[in-house]
């Protein structure tokens, strides 16, 4: 049977009635378990056979599990197949050739393996073509009411399914938006795109008590992905269609169908976060997300990632950023930075982050962060246009598809893509005008530092989250380098290995000399920031201030340098000629 509507029918019991009189008239035994109950599985498309229970009939035949000489009982053959002739022929002969006789019941006829008559042959073939023929036509006719539909959307809408956030009105011509739910909806995006995921999302949503769109007693996470992958809230409806018993998009996305309830900018910046958490992996964010540099920051002689330690609270406490090699017990450098000393060093002297902007409220949104926003979304716009257009080449690879078609389509997607890069550019030069313009004291740099780090509870989770999804947006690399470029223990394993001295007495050294270091001043402790533009800085601290510095380097895209310095002079021996050398992978 085909449909929900026969199964509510009579068509089941009609089918199951018919089966036990003819085995019963005939001395067969029925076997009820292995009824072949295809229901909603096309036989139009041969997906009964593909991937429905004829398919499994027929594997179970040829394997020997049914016995040559069983019956199989149909209704009529256009219950068998609606397939083109050679498919249907081929079919049929797949199971008479295997030794079962097929019976139609809506007849009595019995085509046996090997016995088939040359009329009722011809009969098959007549009623299969007439199943073929109708079925073409349901579906041509189908297709075609579902275009007209397309064609008329301004006269009523294609169907009365939508989102949960929208209700179709009584004349189904418009859909109404539910305000309050649409509201969930934009704060949903808003707070992916500041960098939380789908856990922290679905947990806030339910200690807010926001009422679930579903029968759900609350929120779940997989609800609020599918809002998150939903384009519907852009305006779009894809059009589906079944093949294999699943849904399949039919046609393109019909643009401007639903009310748009969230701008494009957001959506991209929401689907730019959500990639990078992918990428990177959420990691462990505590009650306040107290590493900003999760997934950044790496040793500069290693690359190891550079992991955060919690020593909890005490003279000797705190938390700290080591090399996860050296925490490890690899050859690396085991002195460690104080998170809060680095975490301030860092947004003193990297000027292109914003953090007053990164600390208000949302309502004061600047320009500047308008600017770096629409960089994001503009960013993951040409990713996704990419991506689509490689798509394009290996369809045109493989084949099958008209290449008129296809090239069309490629042609849109490179006039897109250059768009996108043209605004690109435009929006990174009058970004960079606007960072210019920006001005605040280093007195005031340090009020907001503190701000930041003095914050507890929800509102320290909420904006540190937002910041450290601004970081990864701006940063591409972040490198420590914590006793600057010549560390003590580089030095002494130099040392260590040129005396021969064996590989137990070399690592106790080795250690020596890392806890030595512990107890010293760290002079010219560096790290090294890769901005996303293509430029880099390299910042040489001071002793142990994590207010003052020794040098300044940047590098623009460009490769010009420039920078200021306290002791150490551009171009002498200890200055930069490989300022930003890369480092040296761990044995």
């Amino acid at each position: 049977m085909s449909t929900d509507i026969q199964l509510k029918g009579d068509s089941l019991r009609r089918q199951t009635e018919k089966s036990k009189t003819y085995a019963e008239e005939h001395g067969l035994q029925l076997v009820e378990d292995f009824r072949l109950e295809d229901i909603g599985i096309s036989a139009f498309k041969g997906d009964n056979v593909s991937s429905g229970a004829l398919g499994k009939f027929l594997e179970a035949v040829k394997a020997g599990r049914i016995k040559k000489g069983s019956y199989l009982l149909v209704e009529s053959f256009d219950r068998l197949t609606r397939q083109k002739l050679d498919a249907s022929l081929s079919l049929f002969f797949d199971i008479t050739s295997n030794g079962i006789n097929l019976v139609t019941l809506s007849d009595n006829q019995v085509y046996r393996a090997g016995e088939t008559q040359f009329q009722q042959l011809i009969f098959s073939i007549v009623v299969m073509a007439r199943a073929n023929e109708e079925s073409e036509i349901k579906s041509q006719r189908l297709s075609a009411a579902w275009e007209n539909k397309r064609h008329s959307l301004d006269q009523q809408k294609l169907t009365g399914n939508c989102p949960a956030w929208l209700e179709l009105s009584a004349d189904k011509r418009l859909f109404h938006v539910i305000e309050e739910r649409a509201r969930i909806v934009r704060q949903i995006f808003e707070s992916s795109a500041a960098g939380q995921g789908t856990y922290v999302i679905t947990r806030q949503l339910n200690d807010s008590g926001a009422q679930p769109f579903g029968r759900s007693n609350g929120w779940i996470q997989s609800y609020v992905t599918k809002i998150l992958q939903a384009r519907a809230v852009l305006g779009e409806f894809q059009p589906h269609t079944k093949q294999g018993g699943k849904r399949i998009p039919f046609g393109d996305p019909i643009t401007h169908y639903f009310p748009q309830i969230v701008d494009e900018e957001l959506f991209l910046r929401a689907q730019a976060a959500r990639s990078k958490r992918r990428i990177e992996g959420g990691g462990r964010k505590g009650a306040s997300l107290r590493n900003l540099f999760t997934h950044l920051a790496k040793c500069g002689y290693c690359d190891a990632s550079m992991h955060f330690l919690n020593k909890g609270e005490g003279p000797r406490g705190g938390s700290y950023l080591k090399c996860s090699a050296a925490l490890r017990g690899l050859d690396c450098v085991a002195t460690t930075w104080r998170y809060q000393d680095f975490e301030r060093s860092f947004f003193l002297f990297v000027k292109e982050i914003d953090l007053a902007e990164m600390l208000a409220a949302s309502s004061r949104k600047s320009d500047a962060l308008a600017l770096d926003e629409r960089l994001v979304s503009l960013t993951e716009k040409k990713s996704q246009l990419e991506l689509q257009r490689e798509r394009t080449f290996t369809l045109i690879a493989d084949g099958g598809i008209s290449l008129e078609f296809l090239s069309t389509k490629l042609r849109g997607y490179e006039a897109d893509l250059a768009t996108v890069r043209d605004q690109i550019s435009e929006t990174e030069a009058i970004r960079a005008q606007t960072r210019e313009q920006q001005s605040i004291s280093p007195e005031e740099l340090q009020k907001l530092i503190d701000q930041l780090q003095d914050m507890e509870g929800p509102e320290a989770f909420s904006r540190r989250t937002m910041l450290a999804a601004r970081l990864r947006d701006i940063v591409s690399g972040l490198r420590l380098e914590v006793e600057g470029s010549k560390p003590r223990r580089r030095q002494g394993a130099a040392i260590v290995d040129g005396a021969g001295i064996g590989s137990d007495e070399r690592k106790q050294l080795l250690d020596a000399i890392d806890q030595s270091n512990l107890k010293a001043k760290r002079y010219n402790r560096t790290f090294i920031v890769d901005l996303a533009d293509g430029t880099s800085r390299r910042v040489i601290m001071k002793n142990d201030d994590p207010t003052d510095f020794e040098a300044e380097v940047l590098v623009d895209k460009s490769g010009a340098i420039s920078g200021s310095d306290r002791g150490l002079p551009l171009g002498s021996s200890d200055g930069w000629e490989n300022v930003f050398d890369e480092p040296v992978p761990a044995q």
